[in-house]
């Protein structure tokens, strides 16, 4: 029979081998350090997450010679890393040719105001780019002139110059519309800036006031109410499953609305439609409901009124979301969709509309109408500019004749300033790259020069030179039947070198989105950020931790 090894054989073992044990280089504990603080930040946990006992455990287990950093030393490493992060955003800002912002306010559990600013732009490869740049504290009120002044900061903490400055996009507040307003009072900041009002806020404007409609409105308070005795009761709540499975309906529960947001009161309804049946079962059943709640059922006729808002509203829950996507292209098919929307869905040629829903398509017409300024737009507005650009929407079918020329003029002269601007800084950096510039000819002298060479010059040089104007260009471009396979982006990147001044119009106007979306999702991220146990937060660690956490995705 073999011998058993000594128990005290085996402790000697044992600390021999921890004697051993290779000791963490460190290399490997920067490594380590670094994958810390890029845990903190893409999942935007707090820095005293490393002192949880759980974390201890596993950092212990996974690498048992790490010694974890101080709260302080990671702070630092966060820094660090935004710093270097904020170079990187610059340098993808200054190889741009031009940019848009959008911009929101949002206040956090502690009352303090925070506004976010996200920058968006087309990159040399033609695809869309975008960044936060900021979400700055507003230790002042919130007016426009403050409002602007903050963007202005922002703007130039990224040293974007005036020219590549193409648009503002924020919600219809007046305080917002303000600021931008202020904003091109500063031309020799601002260039040419326009504001844009948030499609889906404006969207939501319009069917808010379609919605006030007395027998709209009743409807759908009616239905508030049924779904609210649903979620307030669990007998109720029981019984509907039973009734869901008895009738064989899909088992969904209902679904209760926000009054703030139109959308989820269409998904109220649409959801209410889908259960009826089981809903009116469990309504009428006296073991269950009470003889006084009974009455909740909503009336035939408001039924039907449910029916007919889910159909007239979900086109536009569609439309808000298409325009929100941050992915792809989205204002120039703004307009478009907009008079497709009232040609195609809003028509009240149906004969068996009832009054309620003529009503309120009539109502949803003329704010369309009215805030989107769709009957006196004028040619310049970037919103017609960026829809000539994109190759699915450039004949313009929805407006008339003489407004379409013109729209198709702004362009071009768009164009032509664009590729004349984009040269001076270009000249500038060869200039600087070769010492001294040369002295300036004296006026007579620069005269003559100039009268030389217009009396020299070839008939070859003049063709050339009207075969790459934006005039030539254009004419060319909407003759153009090349297909638009991915998107607008993906056929300027394949044609950009036939149309090389429409390219820079492409980039200025493609690059400004449809809705303040962008923003509103980065005050969300600041939210879970400044939360009850992070309510004392510094705001400039909120601006560094909300710029980290989506940043570091992009680059």
């Amino acid at each position: 029979m073999a011998s058993q090894p000594s128990t005290s054989s085996t402790d000697k073992t044992t600390q021999q081998s921890l004697h051993f044990q290779k000791a963490i280089t460190e290399k490997r504990k920067k490594e380590i350090t670094d994958a810390i603080v890029e845990f903190i930040a893409l999942d935007m946990r707090p820095i005293n997450v490393v002192k949880g006992e759980g974390f201890k455990q596993l950092m212990k287990k996974m690498e048992p010679g790490y010694v974890l950093p101080k709260r302080s030393s990671i702070s630092q490493a966060l820094s660090l890393k935004y710093s270097d992060l904020q170079d990187q955003v610059s340098a993808f800002i200054e190889n741009s040719s031009a940019l848009s912002l959008t911009t929101d306010i949002w206040t956090s559990l502690n009352m303090e105001a925070y506004m976010s600013v996200t920058c968006h732009f087309i990159n040399q490869e033609w695809e869309l780019c975008n960044f936060v740049l900021a979400t700055k504290a507003m230790e002042v009120s919130h007016t426009g002139v403050h409002i602007a002044q903050l963007l202005g900061e922002v703007a130039e903490s990224f040293a974007i110059p005036n020219y590549k400055r193409v648009a503002v996009v924020h919600d219809n507040a007046s305080n917002m519309k303000l600021s931008t307003e202020t904003l091109k009072k500063e031309p020799e900041k601002w260039g040419n800036v326009q504001g844009v009002f948030c499609s889906g806020h404006t969207l939501q404007l319009c069917i808010n006031s379609a919605l006030k409609q007395d027998r709209v409105r009743r409807t759908i308070s009616a239905a508030r109410n049924l779904v609210g005795h649903f979620k307030k009761s669990a007998k109720a709540t029981i019984a509907l499953k039973d009734k869901q499975k008895q009738q064989n309906v899909v088992e969904h529960s209902l679904t209760q609305d926000i009054a703030t947001r139109w959308n989820s009161t269409c998904e109220m309804l649409d959801r209410l439609l889908e259960q009826r049946w089981p809903v009116t079962a469990v309504l009428s059943d006296p073991s269950i409901t009470k003889k006084g709640d009974r009455t909740l059922d909503l009336s035939t006729e408001q039924w039907k009124l449910a029916q007919d808002l889910v159909e007239v509203l979900r086109p536009l829950i569609t439309l808000t979301e298409v325009l929100s996507q941050e992915e792809n292209v989205s204002l120039s098919s703004a307009v478009p969709m907009l008079f497709n929307l009232k040609k195609r869905h809003l028509s009240l040629e149906e004969e068996d509309e009832t009054p309620a829903i003529r009503e309120m398509k009539k109502t949803l017409i003329t704010e369309i109408d009215n805030r989107w300024q769709l009957l006196t737009m004028e040619p310049k507005s970037i919103y017609l500019l960026s829809s000539a650009l994109d190759q699915r929407f450039k004949h313009l079918k929805f407006l008339q004749n003489d407004m379409r020329n013109l729209v198709y003029t702004e362009v071009v002269h768009l164009a032509e300033h664009l590729h004349q601007q984009q040269a001076v800084p270009g000249e500038e950096k060869e200039q600087a790259a070769g010492g001294e510039e040369e002295p300036e000819a004296p006026p007579h002298k620069k005269r003559r020069q100039q009268e030389i060479s217009m009396l020299m010059q070839s008939d070859e040089e003049e063709e050339e030179h009207n075969e790459s104007s934006a005039a030539k260009e254009m004419e060319q471009y909407l003759k153009d039947t090349t297909k638009v396979q991915s998107g607008p982006l993906t056929w300027w990147k394949q044609n950009s070198d036939r149309y090389p001044k429409l390219a820079f119009a492409a980039k200025y106007c493609l690059c400004v989105p449809a809705t303040s979306t962008p923003s509103e999702r980065i005050l969300s991220k600041a939210g879970y950020i400044v939360n009850k146990t992070r309510s004392s937060l510094l705001p400039e660690n909120v601006n560094k931790l909300v710029f980290l956490a989506h940043n570091m995705k992009k680059v």
